[in-house]
C-alpha cells in the first residue's frame, strides 16, 4: 500500500532583500527533508523553535510553494499544482493551526466556520448541512448549540475543538496538526490530545504532528523525526527513539523533558548545549549541529552527515559518530558536556 504522504528532498528557502536590514541571501527554513507517513500512522516532527517544522507542515499543506523537492499525497504529485487543480486534493488533507483564535474568522459563527468546507465542496446544503455540522460538533465533544456562538464567546480549548471539527469535516486522509495544544492551559492540552487520539483511532486518518514536546510525541505518535536547522537529525519509532536516542541533539532534547517521579528527576543530569542556534541564512559547514555538539570531531565541520540506517530496527541518524550497528556516544557520560543539576537551590548536593 502506498504511503498517504511522501516527501522527497524538500527545500523551502525564503529570499532576503537588502531593505529588510538582514543583508541578502536566503533563509534555509527546510533544507533537504525526506519522510513518509503511512496509512493510519501518526508521525511526530520534533524540534526547537526555528528548526523548520512549521514551515515543513505548511509546505505539505501547500500553503507555501516549496523551492524544490517533491510532495506526493496518496501517490499524486501536488508539489506545484495550481489552485484550481489543487482544490480537488484539498479534501484529502487539512490542517489544525497553533492558535485557534487567529485561524477562525471572528465575523462568522463557529457553526458557519465548520460548515464552510462542506458548502464550498458542495457536500451538503440546507437541513442536511445543518445536520452534518451538528454531528461534527458532537464528534469533538461540543454541544451542537455552540454552533450559534462566535469564536470570542468560546474558551481556547473550545475554539481548538471547533478548528478540529472544521479540519475533519471532509474526512481527510491526512491531518497536519501544528502545535495544536501549545497555546492552551495544561488541562485543555490533555483534553485536546486525548480527543485527537480518539478521533484518529476511530476514523483512521494519518497525522503529521508538529511539536516541540518529546513527551507528547511519545504519548501520541507511532514514529518521531527530529529536525534541527531545517534538516532531519534522527528518525525512529517513538518508543525506541525515547529509550535509545542516537543523535547528540536528540539526547540533549530528551534530557530537558521532566519525569513525574521526584526522586528520579532530582537524580537526573541535564545536557546544556553551549552557544546559540546558527543563523539559517549562513548555516555552518558540514553537520549544522557541530558548533554546539560537545563530542564533535574535525570531520563534523567538513562533511555533511547522511541520514542513514543505524542498527537493524529502522532507526535513522545523521551523525558521523553513530556506528552502523547503532552504537552512539552517550552525552551524559561525556566529560566535555556542560551539565546542570536538576536539584533546586538549597537542596543537599546542589553545587551552588
Amino acid at each position: 500500500m502506498a504511503p498517504v504522504l511522501e516527501v522527497e528532498d524538500l527545500r523551502m528557502y525564503f529570499p532576503l532583500s537588502a531593505g529588510a536590514g538582514l543583508g541578502t541571501g536566503v533563509v534555509r527554513a527546510v533544507d533537504g527533508v525526506s519522510l513518509t507517513v503511512a496509512e493510519g500512522e501518526v508521525l511526530a516532527v520534533v524540534g526547537e523553535s526555528g528548526s523548520g517544522k512549521t514551515t515543513l507542515g505548511r509546505c505539505v499543506a501547500r500553503l507555501l510553494e516549496p523551492t524544490s523537492g517533491v510532495i506526493r499525497l496518496l501517490g499524486t504529485d501536488i508539489t506545484h499544482l495550481g489552485a484550481r487543480k489543487l482544490r480537488s486534493h484539498r479534501r484529502r488533507l487539512n490542517m489544525v493551526f497553533q492558535d485557534p483564535y487567529s485561524s477562525l474568522d471572528p465575523r462568522m459563527t463557529v457553526g458557519k466556520i465548520v460548515a464552510e468546507p462542506l458548502r464550498l465542496h458542495r457536500v451538503a446544503s440546507g437541513e442536511e448541512l445543518d445536520r452534518q455540522v451538528a454531528g461534527l460538533f458532537e464528534s469533538v465533544r461540543l454541544d451542537p448549540l455552540h454552533r450559534l456562538r462566535y469564536p470570542h464567546e468560546l474558551s481556547g480549548g473550545q475554539r481548538q475543538r471547533v478548528a478540529i471539527a472544521r479540519a475533519l469535516a471532509l474526512h481527510p486522509r491526512l491531518l497536519i496538526a501544528d502545535e495544536p495544544t501549545s497555546s492552551l492551559d495544561v488541562s485543555s492540552q490533555a483534553a485536546i490530545i486525548n480527543l485527537l487520539l480518539d478521533l484518529q483511532r476511530d476514523l483512521g486518518f494519518s497525522v503529521l504532528f508538529i511539536t516541540h514536546d518529546l513527551s507528547l510525541a511519545e504519548f501520541f505518535a507511532d514514529r518521531v523525526v527530529v529536525m534541527y536547522l531545517g534538516k532531519l537529525a534522527e528518525a525512529a519509532g517513538a518508543m525506541e527513539l525515547l529509550k535509545a536516542p542516537k543523535h547528540p541533539y536528540t539526547q540533549a532534547l530528551l534530557s530537558a523533558v521532566p519525569v513525574p517521579d521526584v526522586a528520579e528527576q532530582r537524580g537526573r543530569r541535564r545536557i546544556v548545549l553551549g552557544g546559540d542556534v546558527p543563523n539559517p541564512v549562513d548555516p555552518p559547514s558540514g553537520c549544522v549541529f557541530h558548533p554546539r555538539c560537545p563530542v564533535a570531531v574535525p570531520r563534523c565541520s567538513a562533511e555533511v552527515p547522511v541520514l542513514r540506517a543505524v542498527g537493524d530496527s529502522g532507526h535513522l541518524a545523521a551523525c558521523h559518530l553513530v556506528a552502523d550497528d547503532g552504537t552512539a556516544p552517550d552525552l551524559v557520560d561525556t566529560p566535555a558536556v556542560v551539565r546542570e543539576s536538576f536539584l533546586p537551590p538549597g537542596e543537599p548536593g546542589h553545587g551552588g
